[in-house]
C-alpha cells in the first residue's frame, strides 16, 4: 500500500468519524446554533446569577454564555461540551476572551456532576431532556436556577416564561 493512499485512508476516516458524531450529537442533543448574546445575557439576569455562584452551560457550543456569566457577572462558569470541533473552538475563544473562573470541558453533558450547580442554562432539543430529568432530580440542589431557550423543559413547570420573539422563549426554573 502506497504512503498516498494511506494518509487519504487516514483522512478520509477522521473527518468521517467527526462528521459521524457531530450527526450523533446534533440527534440526541442538539446541533450547534450559537445563542444570541443578548439572549444569554437576558437569561442570566432572568436567573438573577450572582458574582461567585457555580454556572453550567450544557452543550456550551462556542462557549460564549461561559464566556458572558464569567466575565460580565463573575460567576464561576463551566461549559460542558461533546463535539471536538465545538470544544476547540469555545476552548481558544475562552483563551482569548480574558474571563477568569470559567473553563471548558470535553464531556458528555449527562456525565457532569451538577451538585454545586447554583445556575444552568441549557438550549437543547427535547430529544435530549428524558435524560436530564432524572439527573436534575437527583443532583440539583435546592435554590438551583435553570434557564432553557426555546423549548420548555417538559417534566418541570416553568416559574417564569418570557417571550423573547415571536418564535422563542426563556423559561425560568427553580427546584
Amino acid at each position: 500500500m502506497s504512503m498516498g493512499l494511506i494518509v487519504t485512508f487516514l483522512l478520509f476516516s477522521t473527518v468521517a468519524a467527526l462528521v459521524l458524531r457531530n450527526a450523533y450529537i446534533g440527534i440526541t442533543s442538539a446541533p450547534y446554533a450559537g445563542t444570541p448574546k443578548r439572549v444569554i445575557r437576558k437569561a442570566l439576569e432572568l436567573a438573577n446569577l450572582k458574582p461567585g455562584e457555580k454556572f453550567y452551560d450544557l452543550g456550551c457550543g462556542d462557549g460564549r454564555a461561559v464566556i458572558i456569566a464569567a466575565k460580565e457577572f463573575g460567576a464561576h462558569a463551566t461549559g460542558y461540551e461533546l463535539s471536538w470541533q465545538w470544544y476547540l473552538i469555545s476552548k481558544l475563544k475562552l483563551l482569548f476572551s480574558g474571563a477568569r473562573n470559567a473553563e471548558i470541558q470535553l464531556k458528555n453533558l449527562h456525565a457532569a456532576d451538577l451538585r454545586d450547580a447554583d445556575v444552568i442554562f441549557v438550549w437543547l432539543t427535547p430529544k435530549a431532556y428524558p435524560k436530564l430529568e432524572r439527573k436534575f432530580k437527583n443532583e440539583l440542589k435546592r435554590g438551583a436556577r435553570v434557564v432553557a431557550y426555546s423549548s420548555p423543559l417538559p417534566f418541570w413547570n416553568p416559574r417564569l416564561v418570557v417571550p423573547f420573539s415571536d418564535t422563542s422563549r426563556l423559561f425560568l426554573y427553580i427546584k
